[in-house]
């Protein structure tokens, strides 16, 4: 009983230093270029240009007024 509780918590601390051993090796030696998504790029820029080109007041937008039938 003594073995395999011996063996369960080495295979843990093994599995965990392994994980944080990989993490910060790993990523520096097999670090590849990612490529660049330049549309979010240019589609951040056109939302920027748009929002700044409106400009929004009360009297722009149409809206209905609700009114609740008063209950008797």
């Amino acid at each position: 009983m003594k073995y395999i509780l011996e063996l369960i918590l080495t295979t843990v601390i093994i599995f965990f230093v392994w994980n944080f051993l990989k993490r910060m090796f790993f990523k520096k030696i097999f670090k590849f270029p990612q490529p660049r998504n330049d549309e979010n790029v240019t589609q951040q820029k056109t939302s920027k240009n748009l929002d700044s080109k409106i400009h929004w007041d009360a009297e722009t937008v149409d809206y209905e007024e609700v009114k609740e039938p008063k209950e008797k």
